[in-house]
């Protein structure tokens, strides 16, 4: 009993309390907010680019969301702007992102920065961010409060992004519940390879009509995909509380985990591969040429270099 109740607690309120910070407020306090405005100030300084608007990636870190790339430095992080001194000459805005359409109401001011508004971040992450990228980052804002149907209305009249594809997908495919980019990329990976979308925060319910949430996974044939990161998932603690819920799971209630880590980065075959056997080992029976698919990206990721 004790275990559960931890596990519920511990689980079920992390991090959901945030969501009335978009699109007014940031989603972190406003120091951090400020000082990381400050940061971006001085690069842009140094760069000559005091004028541009900042966008994307560095847009969303003022913001408070995780979203630098992989190793990138917080004290000196990328810059990513529209116009400015390095925009150059006008180019279709459909091909790039330096020089689309900004209209005044997408842009706004916080510790002398000009920025993108937190909606019109979130949709140019989503436009211009490469697939698992996009959708970690679009993750993050609808977990905020952003709204597909918000962002989609927003894009209708920009040139470039009405009509493109890979937006549209990048929008179906995001998913509030899920609780970090890794969690996001991993989701993005299992259904690049073929498989059935998994389910955010699926719900395990337990004594005292309290809940213990599965991170990813699938219900029916319960399979649990979760990511352990370093930021929630380091230090003694942190892992024997993962390790109780996980076991609780287990035993109780018959689920069988996949844990996946920072590696899936640079090996995510063996992480699928194991997926799929779990799924198929629980009754998961797709047709063929589907099992064919998912062969195919197999090979397909199992020759990608490290």
């Amino acid at each position: 009993m004790r275990i559960f109740a931890e596990c519920f607690w511990t689980v079920h309120g992390r991090g959901m309390d945030d969501g009335e910070l978009f699109p007014e407020t940031a989603a972190e306090p406003r120091d951090a907010v400020r000082e990381r405005a400050e940061t971006v100030r001085r690069s842009l300084e140094r760069a000559g680019d005091a004028d541009a608007t900042v966008a994307r990636r560095t847009a969303a870190w003022i913001w408070g969301l995780d979203v630098l790339p992989p190793g990138a430095d917080p004290r000196e992080p990328p810059l990513e702007v529209i116009g400015g001194a390095r925009a150059g000459p006008p180019a279709p805005p459909w091909n790039d992102p330096e020089r689309v359409p900004l209209p005044a109401g997408h842009v706004a001011e916080r510790g002398g920065v000009r920025l993108t508004t937190p909606a019109r971040t979130a949709l140019d992450c989503a436009r211009w961010l490469p697939r698992a990228d996009a959708v970690a980052a679009l993750d993050q804002f609808l977990r905020r409060g952003a709204t597909v149907a918000g962002l989609r209305d927003l894009a209708r009249p920009l040139d470039g992004y009405r009509r493109s594809d890979r937006l549209r997908a990048v929008l179906r495919a995001g998913d509030a519940g899920a609780q970090s980019p890794g969690e996001s990329r991993t989701r993005v990976l299992l259904v690049d390879a073929g498989l059935p979308v998994p389910a955010t925060q699926i719900p395990v319910a337990g004594p005292d009509e309290r809940y213990c949430y599965v991170d990813l996974g699938y219900e029916r044939f319960r399979v649990g995909v979760e990511y352990d990161g370093e930021r929630h998932h380091t230090g003694a603690r942190s892992r024997a509380h993962d390790e109780r819920r996980r076991r609780w799971l287990r035993e109780e209630e018959g689920w069988e985990f996949i844990t996946v880590t920072r590696e899936v980065r640079y090996a995510p075959a063996p992480y699928v591969e194991a997926v799929v056997t779990a799924l198929l080992r629980r009754g998961w029976n797709p047709p063929a040429a589907a099992l064919d698919r998912v062969a195919a990206r197999l090979a397909h990721l199992r020759r990608r270099p490290r």
